[in-house]
Formats: C-alpha cells, sequence, structure tokens
C-alpha cells in the first residue's frame, strides 16, 4: 500500500529532477517539498546566499515546473515558512506525513534526530527512503529580481482546481510577504466567459483550497481570502496593500489596478509580474500554459461524481442518462454512442408511441382533453393537444401527470430487457421529471 503522504528533504535543488522522477511512484496523494542546508543545521537553505525569502523566488518555481513534469497526479506543495523564518522549530504541514525521503545519504543517528526532533506531524515507525544524485552541482545563484520584501501583498483569480501555475502564484504572494497575504477569488458572476465555466468548482471550494495551501506551505503569515465580484476587488480601496502579484497573461489589469488607486488617491501598488509554466504534455486544442481551464476539459468525458448503490437501477446495463436544452447536440451526442457500442432510448419518441391507439395513455389523455384531440385517424391529433397544453402550465401539467409515468414504466422495462452493456436514456426533461433516479449518471450537453 502507497504511503498517503511524503515529505522530500532537498539538499541540492538544481538535481531535483533526477530524484523526483523516482518519487511518482512512491507516493499517493502528497508530497510536500523542504528546502535543507544539512540535517543538523536549521531549517533554512544556503542562508549566506540567500538573505531574504523572495530570492527564493525563481527555485521555488523551477521546483513546482519539474513537478509537473515529472509528478502528475500528485499534490506537490514547497514549504515556505522554514525560508521566512530561520527560527523555526519544527517543519508543520496539515497532513501526517507518512514517508520521508532524502537526496542524500545520513547516517542512523542523523535521520533519527531529525524524525523525531525536526517534523511535528508524522507516523510512528515511518519509513525512510534514500534516492541520490549527483551532488556536484552548479553554484546556486539567488534571483536578479526585485527582492524587496512586503507588508501586505495582494493577487487574484478564480483558482479553480488549484494547479502548479496557482501554486507558483501563491507562493510568490507568500514569499514576498512579511506580514499579510489577500487572495481574491472570483466569484460565479465573472465566470461566464472562461472555457466550461459550468465545471468550475462552487466558490466556498474554490476558497477553502486556496486557503489551505497557504496555510499548509507558509501559516506564519496573516492569510485573508475573499469572494470578489469584479477584477479589481479589494485593491479598489484598501491602503495597507503594497504589492500586486500577477501573471504574465493580466499585465493590463495590474495597470488597471494602480489607475483606479491613482483616482482614489491610494498608495499605488508595486506590481510584480510572474511567467506561468508550459502543460508538460498539452493537447493539439489545449492551451499552451497550465490553466483551469485545460483541467476542465479533462474532466470531459469522467465520471464527477460517483455512483451509488438505487435499487431503482440495475447492475447491468450502465444507464446513462443523457439531457439538455432544445437544440443543445443531444442528438448528435447519442448518435455518437450508438456508433460506439450503446443503445440509445429516446424519450420522445416513447412518448410518440404511448400516444396511440390501444396504448394506456391515449384513453387516459382523451378522458382529461376531450375528443377534440382526435384527428380523423383516430389518432391524436399532437398540434392541437399541443395548443391547449403549451398555453397552460395547469393543462401542461395534466398531460405530465399521464404521459411521464407511462414513459419511466416503458423505459425501464426496455432496460430491463436489454442485452447491451451501456443504456442512454435520451430526455430534455429527464431532471425535471425525476427520471435521474434511474440513471447511474446523468450528462447534461451544453452546445459550445
Amino acid at each position: 500500500m502507497l504511503p498517503k503522504t511524503a515529505l522530500l528533504i532537498v539538499s541540492n535543488p538544481s538535481q531535483i529532477g533526477k530524484v523526483l522522477v523516482n518519487i511518482h511512484q512512491k507516493v499517493k496523494t502528497t508530497l510536500y517539498i523542504q528546502l535543507l542546508s544539512a540535517l543538523n543545521g536549521p531549517l533554512s537553505f544556503h542562508s549566506h546566499i540567500f538573505t531574504s525569502s523572495p530570492m527564493y523566488s525563481s527555485i521555488i518555481s523551477s521546483i513546482y515546473s519539474q513537478a509537473a513534469k515529472d509528478c502528475g497526479g500528485l499534490d506537490v506543495r514547497v514549504l515556505l515558512s522554514a525560508l521566512k523564518f530561520n527560527n523555526l522549530a519544527k517543519i508543520k504541514t496539515l497532513n501526517t506525513i507518512d514517508l520521508v525521503i532524502f537526496d542524500k545519504k545520513y547516517n542512523d543517528i542523523e535521520i533519527g534526530k531529525f524524525l523525531e526532533g525536526k517534523i511535528e506531524n508524522i507516523t510512528s515507525s515511518c519509513p525512510i527512503l534514500t534516492f541520490t544524485s549527483d551532488q556536484s552541482s552548479e553554484l546556486l545563484e539567488s534571483s536578479s529580481v526585485n527582492n524587496k520584501l512586503y507588508k501586505h501583498t495582494v493577487l487574484g483569480g478564480t483558482f479553480d482546481r488549484l494547479h502548479t501555475a496557482h501554486k507558483i502564484l501563491l507562493s510568490e504572494a507568500a514569499l514576498r510577504s512579511s506580514s499579510k497575504v489577500t487572495i481574491g477569488v472570483t466569484e460565479e458572476n465573472m465566470l461566464a466567459g472562461k472555457t466550461l465555466w459550468e465545471l468550475t468548482e462552487p466558490l466556498k471550494t474554490r476558497i477553502e483550497g486556496v486557503k489551505e495551501f497557504l496555510i499548509d506551505t507558509c501559516s506564519d503569515l496573516d492569510i485573508n481570502v475573499v469572494p470578489i465580484t469584479d477584477p479589481l476587488g479589494p485593491t479598489r480601496h484598501d491602503p495597507t496593500m503594497d504589492l500586486l502579484i500577477i501573471s504574465s497573461e493580466t499585465a493590463k489589469g495590474g495597470q488597471r489596478v494602480n489607475e483606479v488607486r491613482k483616482e482614489k488617491c491610494l498608495p499605488l501598488l508595486d506590481i510584480f509580474e510572474v511567467n506561468l509554466i508550459n502543460e508538460p504534455n498539452p493537447n493539439p486544442s489545449e492551451e499552451e500554459k497550465i490553466s483551469s481551464s485545460t483541467s476542465r476539459m479533462r474532466l470531459l468525458g469522467t465520471l464527477l461524481k460517483p455512483t451509488v448503490n438505487n435499487a431503482l437501477i440495475p447492475n447491468k446495463p450502465y444507464v446513462v442518462g443523457l439531457t439538455g436544452g432544445i437544440a443543445s447536440g443531444k442528438t448528435g451526442i447519442s448518435e455518437r454512442l450508438k456508433e460506439l457500442g450503446a443503445e440509445v432510448i429516446d424519450c420522445d419518441k416513447v412518448a410518440h408511441e404511448l400516444y396511440k391507439p390501444g396504448k394506456p395513455c391515449y384513453k387516459q389523455i382523451i378522458d382529461v382533453f376531450g375528443n377534440a384531440i382526435i384527428a380523423e385517424n383516430g389518432e391524436i391529433n399532437r398540434q392541437v393537444l399541443g395548443s391547449i397544453v403549451f398555453q397552460s402550465p395547469e393543462e401542461l401539467q395534466k398531460l405530465n401527470d399521464i404521459i411521464w409515468p407511462a414513459i419511466a414504466e416503458e423505459v425501464n422495462s426496455r432496460i430491463q430487457k436489454s442485452s447491451y452493456k451501456v443504456v442512454v436514456i435520451e430526455a430534455a426533461v429527464l431532471l425535471k421529471a425525476e427520471w435521474e433516479k434511474y440513471c447511474h449518471e446523468v450528462d447534461t450537453y451544453i452546445f459550445l
């Protein structure tokens, strides 16, 4: 059984790629990374060279970039507290450490003292791994960009499904702050122009994800995560802010922030621009940079919620409910699913059959709506019936009360007799009629 959470102790960041490539298959969920000068030294890294935390900027970014290539699927988190506060006594993480990994060999006594005295949240009898790399690394140099510390840094974004690019931005804000970090997370009203915005996580989930990451990686700062309803958020009115973190794609937004602050006689913000990293293995339709849009696109075709045991749903076949508005593209998807080997039950066509003479709904509909709806050939005139029910919600409900239970009965009968592995129920009213209770999963199709 793979350990859920591991801590990697890094003495040589320039060789981290050779270590990460070996770790990918050793950890299930979370990999913490801590830079150390030595086991018996402080929890810092080359403190004589890196005299302030912003000087770690390029190293942190390169670690995340390498992790994106070698640790796909792992939640990688570079710990920052020890880099910012040299007097930190212990490594603190929200998740319990189940495995400790070193990038160089240490003797058993050194390792024992380290595990006992330097890690606060660790399982008993925690296993140890060592992946050595070439220790003759190039001389590490601090970043040549702005290394100034600011009291209050700020940034904003959607932060949907927290990914590597988000972690770099948040880490930059933490590295460059001596006191407080404010993060603005966009509310739903700002999502409409984004790719597959319908799949964006709820606001509460996104806020909690940002807060949890910052607390986990740098808990010593005052962390303020707030919802925002416009691109400027709290930068529009907060005079205590002094540094704005932006991505290279949002440089114009940073200029706009200072234009508004100038109009309001607020101190202008220094701006630090972060170059986001490339997606390691993009598909032709995906963005070049790591992004939430790509994450959402990769969710297409996956089951977002696990199926639940339900007495109304047979174990076989697997039943998919396909719904969506008029002209949303359901029929095209149904045809494609047929080609792939699924049986498709079109509930509109089922309803047409149930209207015919001799079927149970025929007499019930005539009893409710009268003989005026009968055509010359004896069948129900759907145009006449439609002119009645679509002008009155009450009349439409009467029809639905007759036809919907009959459709459900007929569809379930067909499912039970089906020899297919997958059956698709296509219905625009699937959710309104509460037929999702007969499906293992429901897919709503929206034309893009």
